[in-house]
């Protein structure tokens, strides 16, 4: 029993270690693809057919509208931004919008660390995601043997869209602290 208990103490603690810099990276994605679609779509890209967003996206986008309406908040960029899933943005860097949204936008987004492929970029977000969804979830994270790894590759993430951000996420971050503390 006491060793269960301290798997799950374990999980706990790696889980909230993650808590820093997964909040800066997918605050950092969303401002940085925001920017990056505000630039050539408007303020106000998802509203409308500003920019060419497939069904999947715009779904979203209702979804999102509809919990602010629903909550008594203005549907105005800053409360979108912050109302739409990590999924969306994500998504809005798949192969399906390479030669649209990515081509004509998007990539600006990460030009801070000298510009990275598409297909790089989301790859990274998308094992992001996946690992964001299990701590989110209380599935176990504790048995991934990557963790470290894991870590380091959000900080890199940060750095492709700004290494200032990127630096404080590193500095602020708990994570390694809490991965050499012996398993009890």
């Amino acid at each position: 029993m006491h060793a269960a208990i301290g798997l799950y103490e374990r999980n706990t603690k790696l889980s909230e270690a993650f808590y820093t810099p997964l909040q800066c990276l997918e605050v950092c994605l969303r401002n940085s693809v925001h920017e990056a679609m505000t630039d050539v779509y408007g303020e106000d890209w998802f509203h409308g057919n500003n920019a060419p967003l497939e069904s999947d996206s715009r779904r979203m986008i209702l979804d999102a509208k509809e919990e602010l309406i629903e909550d008594r908040k203005p549907v105005i960029a800053g409360q979108m931004l912050a109302e739409l899933k990590f999924a969306f943005w994500v998504g809005l860097l798949g192969k399906h919008y390479d030669a649209t949204i990515w081509r004509k936008a998007i990539y600006k987004a990460f030009l801070a660390h000298g510009g990275k492929p598409r297909g790089v970029v989301h790859s990274r977000m998308n094992a992001i995601r996946r690992l964001r969804n299990r701590i989110a979830h209380h599935e176990p994270v504790f048995q991934k043997l990557a963790l470290m790894q894991s870590h380091d590759e959000i900080i890199d993430a940060i750095s492709w869209m700004c290494r200032d951000t990127s630096a404080w996420a590193k500095h602020h971050s708990r994570f390694q602290q809490v991965f050499a503390e012996p398993v009890s």
